[in-house]
């Protein structure tokens, strides 16, 4: 007998629609027979990098004013092009659109699941030190926090780890949460066993966004061995290691350390890297999703993150789920979160945070040893089409979901 077709779910709010988590949950749930529509107003990724002068009192008084002409046209937006739904879920980042999501669904009765995939008092209070603990803006962002997961039906987050650190901090019940990982899209094409991609007729790096110096980032250079970092540089992810790891393997002519994104730390990083004289990294901007690919051509690995805060002891990041998707050997820092889906030695190399010798170490080893390079980069593929493709993003959302629908606990 054929298994019954999801239903219709209503994808709502101002979420960053180019943001890893919600493609990959929106393709996963459409991919699983569900009906998504999305019920969208642009607003947060206006811009990247929301440190430093966006959280100023004046830009927040700005991003008040943006967020209340959003709600009219998402309520306007609802009103007239999104009919009858049997799900309402609110994406990241949708901290500030529960209030009205959940006002939506009160009559008709329809259930609401928010996918957070953070804490707000986590990230800016605790991990970016944005504000500091005790102010008034971090008792909000707490309360926000638990406000918002507790009208929400079901909670989606990515790791057990991180479900244990909203029960425990928000006092909030176990059953309103699920795991869904955040997973990334197939690449196209598949890996070779050998971890290699070939890429033609793939969108090329734009050269407007490589940086003209000695430092410039050059994708592919023949004869290299990449160690490759794609991120927002934030505390989280422990780019000082990264930068002590670059400077002890300064010796070693044929292993580049390349640096994509930037953010919080960018200018430290920069002026670190000058003033070591390191002539072994390079940095570029940001660079669009698609051409990514182009970028993880030839030998080498990809960096997750190694930093000392809890919360990266919590998240398995975006980029490591990208350099598992393109069949790419993963170093990163072990951690709770990153055991629920990877084995040191079989499908990464874990290494210990806020150690950059132990950094150091995994790089040789997977440069002098080609065979574990390969070995690793398959094992770390074939968890990630397992567990965390697309398509099993879809289903495990779905598991929760279809129960949700049917007057059960998520």
């Amino acid at each position: 007998m054929a298994r019954p077709r999801p239903g219709r779910i209503c994808f709502f709010g101002t979420y960053e629609r180019d943001y890893l988590r919600n493609i990959t949950l929106i393709e996963g749930l459409r991919n699983s027979g569900w009906q998504v529509q999305e019920c969208h107003v642009p607003l947060w990724e206006k811009e990247r990098d929301k440190t430093g002068a966006y959280l100023a009192p004046w830009s927040l008084v700005f991003r008040a004013v943006e967020l209340k002409l959003a709600y009219l046209r998402l309520l306007l937006k609802y009103v007239f092009t999104v009919g009858s739904y049997d799900i309402m879920v609110v994406g990241y980042i949708g901290h500030l659109d529960m209030p009205l999501a959940w006002l939506l669904t009160r009559l008709p009765r329809r259930p609401l699941v928010f996918s957070p995939l953070i804490s707000l008092y986590d990230t800016l209070v605790d991990d970016r030190r944005s504000f500091a603990e005790g102010t008034l803006m971090s008792r909000l962002l707490r309360r926000l926090d638990r406000w918002t997961c507790a009208r929400a039906d079901l909670v989606l987050l990515d790791t057990d780890a991180h479900i244990g650190y909203f029960t425990e901090t928000f006092d909030l019940p176990r059953h309103r949460f699920a795991r869904v990982f955040v997973g990334a899209p197939e690449p196209d094409p598949i890996p070779a066993p050998d971890g290699s991609l070939k890429t033609d007729g793939r969108p090329e790096p734009d050269p407007a966004a490589v940086p003209n110096d000695r430092n410039a980032f050059e994708p592919g250079e023949d004869g290299l061995f990449q160690v490759i970092f794609i991120g927002k540089f934030t505390p989280l992810h422990g780019l000082p290691y990264m930068m002590e790891a670059a400077r002890r393997l300064r010796d070693e002519p044929d292993i580049v350390f390349h640096f994509i994104g930037s953010g919080q730390l960018s200018v430290e990083m920069q002026e670190t890297a000058r003033r070591l004289a390191l002539e072994n990294i390079r940095f570029t901007e940001w660079i669009p999703y698609e051409t990514i690919p182009r970028y993880l051509e030839g030998n080498g690995v990809c960096l997750g993150i190694f930093g000392t805060t809890d919360k990266a002891a919590r998240v398995i990041p975006g980029k490591v789920f990208i350099a598992l998707s393109m069949g790419k050997a993963v170093v990163t820092a072990d951690t709770p979160a990153v055991r629920e889906l990877l084995t040191d030695g079989e499908s990464a190399v874990l290494c210990r945070r806020g150690d950059p010798e132990a950094l150091a170490t995994a790089v040789r080893r997977l440069y002098a040893d080609r065979e574990l390079l390969r070995r690793i980069a398959g094992g770390g593929h074939r968890i990630f089409r397992d567990h965390a493709s697309t398509e099993q993003v879809g289903r495990s959302a779905t598991a929760v979901l279809e129960r949700l629908v049917r007057g059960g606990p998520g």
